[in-house]
């Protein structure tokens, strides 16, 4: 034999050794993946998926992991070699002893759920169902979720490929099933919560709740209380707003144990307390919470006041409610945002309970639509600086405001009233109020609130449709 021929075949030998040697480990990957169904929780959060993928390498036994954060792959910037440097080239970077120990870098990799191991199938379709926790994937948050195969390889545990990414953005859910690599293909809309108009049938296109009521749950903040009613006019807890506005702010968890004793895990409000608490939105000195307390439209402004960060706003003068209070920094506040205004004349009624429709529209004004209150602050604060006695007192009251003062007093619980009497009164006070008005004259605050009271009244019953 040629010399030139055994130097040729020696080197075949020595390549066909180092095969031998050096063991294979090309990683697996899956392929036409798709989502076949999935289920939501009330409020739009994602509760399960059930994913249908092929294999296309030998079978082998993996765990699926959802995480927050992308692996780099090499020769991606930002590698990061002790964190699952990887490609599927056969290099995997950093291996792991043990699912523990993945676990122990769970935070490193934004890790917020795993399965068991799978055993993936060559040549069939593998199927893998995964169920989360409420908030695990809201709806209402904007994020990207990759879904990543670990493969267990050697007595170890490798980051292997991505698998699948699932991404919320503006109230839709869409997935992309990976094409090799750490790569993606172009995304298919999963879940879309930007439904047409609800059909409920105590919200009409006349009412001035119509657009927030929509808006508020196409955004997951709250859902209506049956598949075809919202009632607007139910009166809110202090529990309920406050997962509205925590809804609306993105469902962020909180980091503190909780401190009340009538808030337990299992209750739907149990992250809002600690959260309200926690950013002190509302944080009371005791330990209770007071789920059930109804919201009142005192309490709501000073709750979105302190979302906001306690901003200072010059004064908006209101006759009830005092000067340099907190109430008072609040609902300056509130009233230049655009977020609500007064309940009529000088009076702003902060002890008035708030209805579901109220808070939705609150919630519209501020994170959507403000109100334009420019000409509202222009008169109440020109009304601060006149006196009661340069205007004119009432020389002549209508006829049924002298005969029935209880009217627009208090002398008759509105909600011990008949329908029909509660109706009457009601139209009787709002003509009354009219007249003084047109007329120019000074009115206490009693009939304001009168009507106030009559019109909740009213309302609660379904009356003034």
């Amino acid at each position: 034999m040629k010399k030139t021929n055994r130097r040729i075949l020696s080197m075949l030998l020595l390549v066909c050794m180092l095969v031998t040697l050096v063991p294979f480990t090309a990683s697996a990957a899956a392929n036409n993946v798709s989502v076949t169904s999935a289920a939501y929780y009330g409020n739009g959060d994602v509760k399960s998926l059930n994913i249908n993928f092929g294999w296309d390498t030998a079978s082998a036994s993996s765990r699926l992991t959802v995480m927050t954060k992308r692996l780099r792959s090499e020769g991606e910037s930002g590698t990061d070699k002790y964190y699952g440097d990887f490609t599927d080239l056969g290099y995997y970077g950093s291996a792991f002893k043990s699912w523990n120990e993945v676990l122990g870098n769970a935070g490193s990799f934004g890790m917020l759920y795993y399965t068991d191991e799978q055993k993936m199938e060559y040549g069939k379709t593998n199927s893998i169902e995964l169920y989360f926790d409420q908030g695990d994937i809201p709806l209402n948050t904007n994020q990207t979720y990759y879904f990543y195969l670990w493969t267990y390889y050697g007595g170890h545990y490798y980051p292997d490929n991505l698998f699948m990414v699932l991404e919320v953005k503006n109230g839709t859910i869409r997935f992309a099933s990976a094409t090799g690599r750490n790569d993606y293909g172009k995304f298919s809309t999963l879940k879309s919560n930007v439904p047409a108009t609800p059909e409920f049938k105590d919200v009409k296109k006349a009412d001035y709740f119509f657009t927030p009521v929509n808006w508020a749950v196409s955004k997951g903040i709250t859902n209506g209380t049956s598949a075809t009613t919202f009632a607007p006019n139910s009166t809110c807890t202090r529990a309920q707003i406050l997962t509205f506005l925590w809804r609306a702010a993105g469902s962020p968890m909180p980091s503190i144990a909780n401190p009340y004793k009538d808030v337990k895990a299992s209750d739907y409000y149990y992250n809002v307390a600690l959260w309200a608490k926690e950013k002190g939105i509302y944080a009371p000195s005791g330990n209770t919470f007071g789920p059930n307390t109804p919201a009142t439209r005192g309490a709501t402004v000073e709750y979105f006041w302190r979302y906001a960060g306690s901003p200072s706003a010059t004064r908006v003068p209101f006759s009830d409610v005092a000067e340099n209070s907190t109430l008072d920094k609040a609902v300056s506040w509130a009233l230049r945002k655009g977020i609500t205004n007064g309940t009529g004349g000088t009076t702003f009624s902060p002890n008035a309970t708030c209805t579901r429709a109220q808070i939705v529209t609150f919630l519209h004004r501020y994170f959507v639509t403000p109100l334009d209150n420019s000409s509202l602050i222009t008169s109440l604060t020109k009304a601060a600086t006149q006196t009661v006695t340069s205007m004119k007192l009432d020389p002549n009251p209508p006829e049924d405001y002298r005969k029935h003062p209880e009217w627009y007093g208090s002398l008759t619980p509105a909600y011990k009233m008949s329908d029909e009497r509660l109706l009457a009164e009601y139209e009787n006070i709002q003509k009354v109020i009219e007249d003084f008005r047109n007329r120019g004259i000074y009115m206490s605050d009693g009939p304001y609130s009168r009507e106030l009271d009559l019109w909740a009244e009213v309302s609660k019953r379904g009356l003034d449709d």
